[in-house]
């Protein structure tokens, strides 16, 4: 369905790349800034990200109802429908003529890198062709890699559903150590680390799982891996060891070798599990029953583990991102920042332009990772504490040995 909205006050919301717990909350929160407008905006949403667009696929978002909004904000997966789909020159061309036949005066997309730079590439081409056609981007992802930012919505709820994850399996691991005493967890990330450090954040005691974490930031060779989870597992009889998806070796190669198995239209190359070879590394050279664990598309998109501070912060951008839109701005993306000066925390809304974030990835900084490399400090956790919401909850007293 389209919408009836008046001429030039129309405009189109897409979700693009992979769905976060709290996508939706933005969707909602871009929808609510133009219902509140004093002259009326129609709201189209496309369906499947920028496909929808190509194909002029749409649904008129003036059929949710307030109930509506309130359950969508929690609601997992993109309701909208996501798509990773890069368009070519002459389909992005092609589109900025369609949305200007359908009087839209405005992209505004919730996504990534990838969607900034195909963003990024509308604006463009609405330059070069004299189009008012203007572009607003809403930042998303779990992977937290987005630059100009200090955190991007997604990331808080994704940290804690790992942080209890983890705990979880190394409680598991604890029980069973005399048959199953190492534990593998391949936590999702890209090429950051930013995930795969928030598994530290459920310990309360120095010594509790995860007792290595490989980061991709600090590659190393598969037997220093090795050695590493035998020497923990001499000093307590179990492990749990966390690691990224792509970790890679001392040659910056993926752990597991070989050529990628996918490779996505932004180039974004898949390969073999890091994690299921490192587990049959262990359980070969160490002769240690190693069992493996991957969470996968769970971690971005439950909303069992929610984090209210991500929840309101992702309906917030959207809002900020829409009104934005509505003023006449273009070719920027709402950039989260924090403000330092407050004892408590707290963050402002910024723009950043789309042309600095595409393509790019901001990994974890040196001072986040720990001295032996397989760890975080606690300038780490004090940064990601309050990105997770409520303090987690404790476990009962242990009656077994660390």
């Amino acid at each position: 369905m389209v919408s009836p909205g008046p001429r030039g006050r129309r405009v189109v919301i897409a979700q693009c790349g992979g769905p976060t717990a709290v996508v939706n909350a933005s969707l909602v929160g871009a929808f609510m800034a133009a219902r509140a407008q004093s002259e009326p905006v129609g709201v189209l949403g496309a369906r499947f990200g920028f496909e929808g667009i190509l194909q002029a696929d749409y649904v008129d978002l003036s059929i949710l109802s307030d109930e509506d909004l309130r359950a969508l904000e929690r609601t997992p997966g993109a309701a909208l429908g996501s798509s990773r789909y890069r368009p070519t020159d002459a389909q992005i061309e092609q589109a900025v003529i369609d949305l200007v036949g359908r009087e839209v005066a405005s992209v505004v997309a919730i996504g990534g890198n990838d969607s900034a730079d195909t963003l990024h590439r509308i604006h463009q081409a609405a330059q070069r062709f004299g189009r008012p056609v203007g572009v607003y981007g809403v930042p998303k992802t779990i992977d937290n890699d987005l630059v100009r930012m200090d955190h991007s919505p997604g990331y808080g709820s994704a940290a804690r559903y790992i942080a209890l994850a983890v705990r979880e399996a190394g409680v598991d691991t604890s029980a069973m150590r005399r048959t199953d005493p190492i534990k593998i967890v391949e936590v999702m990330g890209r090429n950051a680390g930013w995930l795969a450090a928030a598994s530290a954040l459920a310990r309360e005691a120095p010594d509790d799982p995860p007792h290595l974490i490989f980061l991709p930031e600090r590659p190393r060779p598969l037997a220093q891996m090795i050695d590493e989870v035998g020497a923990a597992y001499r000093r307590r009889g179990w492990v749990v060891v966390v690691l990224s998806e792509n970790q890679r070796d001392d040659a910056d190669q993926p752990l597991a070798g070989g050529g990628p198995i996918h490779v996505d239209p932004h180039g974004h190359s898949y390969h073999e599990s890091s994690g299921a070879h490192l587990a049959r590394q262990v359980q070969s050279q160490l002769g240690l029953r190693t069992r493996y664990e991957r969470p996968g598309s769970l971690q971005r998109t439950s909303v069992a583990a929610l984090s209210e501070t991500d929840l309101r912060e992702a309906g917030e951008v959207g809002r900020e991102a829409m009104r934005r839109a509505l003023a006449g701005e273009t070719d920027a993306m709402v950039g989260i920042q924090r403000v330092a000066a407050t004892a408590t925390y707290a963050v402002a809304l910024n723009a950043v332009p789309l042309g600095e974030i595409a393509g790019r990835e901001r990994r974890l900084p040196d001072e986040f990772i720990a001295a032996t490399g397989t760890g975080v400090t606690e300038a780490f956790l004090d940064y990601a504490r309050p990105l997770i919401g409520a303090p987690l909850p404790s476990l009962a007293p242990r009656l077994l040995p660390r």
